[in-house]
């Protein structure tokens, strides 16, 4: 159906839009807000970057309230997005740690569930309102949607909803939620040191990946150019000349700085965590999700509130916490394609089940105990090595029974039979034939699910 039609109709078919549609049609109207196909499939990234005038950014802001109407009912929508297994994540927002966590969390969860990032216009004062005030938010807008835009491949495949929470619909629970947020920090000390602990690393990663962007791209050229005079004189040799033209290529090379600022100018620049606690288990209720992050105060939040958790957070965050700190590299090399193929393949579940299974084995005393990643990565670790050890095994009899020249062929696809895909030693077998080869054939076959673990052999290989 052409959604972005019947909505020009003047039609109110909001409601017959799933999350997945409501994201994909999102996508669309931000697609025109910029007026990308009059910009052409060869677009500069300085075009695409001027694209976000305060028209565009007031546009993109105006589709959200289209999309997502003052009176949804934020509760049946959530709910229609409930699954087997789903994740909220509500962590470190920047694309980087998000992308972390979700290829570590697609090898075992139906979806993951993350807030939107768009500010949602009628939740915001007048003076702060994108569509009334659009000009402070093209920076953010722009950020935003370069977001939206790495998370599209993930969305398309149904792996990925963006969602929005009660609290955009709820002025008082919001307010509420927040208040009770303050005093609890205020009552535990614990908790306290928690947070302040994960504010300290969310300014580490600050430092690393937006700091120069936000304290030097961003600044006006009197201010940079003073900046670099004073601090960088004379840098290996080069000229302030130099160094500013270093600056500017900077600039235009990153996808996420629009513009530098003017002086007395206002911008907005927001980071988000997606959700404060209460909200977010509100949210995992409404969508059967359990709560998964990466900040070490949020974990302290989910663990300290374990007793009112939902059946899904008791089963799966402890486990969701443990993936996501495990130092197992394999996690780290898991891909949107790798992560479509257990869908496809028909293996998620069994994979799951393998997967938790091991945690399960692991996990010693309390299941929130950061000592657990660490037994999870060990475990796997040798679940991986018995895959391995096992596949050796097969190609040594094959080997022996068939000899090297008619061997070598077969070997060379290993890491596809590893992964699942057999079927191409049918045709080996009746062009070498033997039983020899039928039965390493019928060994292969079964390997994925005698030993899941081999869905991380060859990882790096096959990316």
């Amino acid at each position: 159906m052409d959604w972005t039609q019947v909505f020009r109709s003047g039609a109110d078919a909001t409601h017959l839009l799933s999350v997945r549609g409501r994201n994909l049609h999102f996508v669309e109207r931000i697609c025109g807000a910029l007026q990308l196909d009059k910009l052409g499939a060869d677009v500069s990234l300085a075009g695409y970057k001027a694209a976000f005038t305060p028209k565009a950014v007031k546009a993109i802001h105006e589709a959200i309230l289209d999309i997502w109407p003052l009176d949804t009912d934020i509760a049946s929508v959530l709910r229609g997005v409930n699954g087997d297994v789903s994740g909220l994540y509500v962590g470190d927002y920047r694309i980087e740690y998000l992308h972390h966590a979700l290829v570590r969390h697609s090898t075992y969860a139906n979806k993951i569930l993350v807030v939107d990032p768009f500010m949602y216009p009628p939740a915001l004062e007048d003076e702060y309102n994108p569509i009334l005030n659009p000009e402070p938010y093209r920076s953010q807008t722009l950020k935003n949607a370069n977001f939206l835009w790495a998370l599209l491949p993930w969305i398309q495949a149904d792996i990925v909803s963006v969602i929005r929470t009660p609290a955009d619909f709820d002025q008082r629970l919001n307010w509420d939620s927040m208040l009770r947020q303050e005093r609890k920090f205020e009552e535990n000390e614990a908790l306290r040191e928690a947070i302040e602990r994960s504010a300290e690393e969310m300014m580490e990663r600050f430092k690393k990946s937006d700091a120069i962007r936000e304290f030097l791209l961003d600044a006006p050229d009197g201010y940079l150019c003073k900046w670099v005079d004073e601090h960088m004189p004379w840098k290996h040799g080069l000229t302030l000349e130099e160094l500013m033209a270093y600056f500017e290529a900077r600039r235009a090379a990153d996808p996420n700085f629009l513009e530098p600022a003017k002086w007395g100018e206002s911008r907005f620049l927001i980071s988000s965590t997606g959700a404060n606690h209460e909200i977010a288990r509100l949210t995992a209720d409404l969508t059967g999700s359990y709560l998964l992050t990466d900040l070490y105060g949020r974990w302290k939040e989910i663990e300290l509130d374990r007793d009112s958790h939902n059946a899904q957070n008791k089963a799966w965050a402890p486990f969701a916490k443990a993936v996501q700190d495990a130092p197992f590299r394999h996690l780290d090399q898991v891909s949107l394609r790798h992560a479509l193929a257990l869908r496809q393949e028909g293996r998620l579940e069994r994979f799951r089940h393998f997967f938790h299974k091991v945690w399960r084995d692991a996990v010693r005393g309390d299941e929130y105990d950061e000592g657990n990643a660490i037994a999870l990565a060990g475990e796997l670790h040798e679940k991986v090595r018995e895959a391995e050890d096992e596949w050796r095994q097969i190609d040594r009899d094959l080997l022996k029974m068939i000899g090297p020249t008619a061997t070598a062929g077969l070997l060379a696809a290993g890491p596809l039979i590893a992964s699942g895909h057999a079927s191409f030693l049918a045709g080996a077998t009746v062009a070498l034939g033997g039983t020899a080869i039928a039965s390493s054939t019928l060994r292969r076959r079964g390997f994925a699910d005698r030993f899941p673990a081999a869905f991380f052999m060859g990882m790096s290989e096959r990316r």
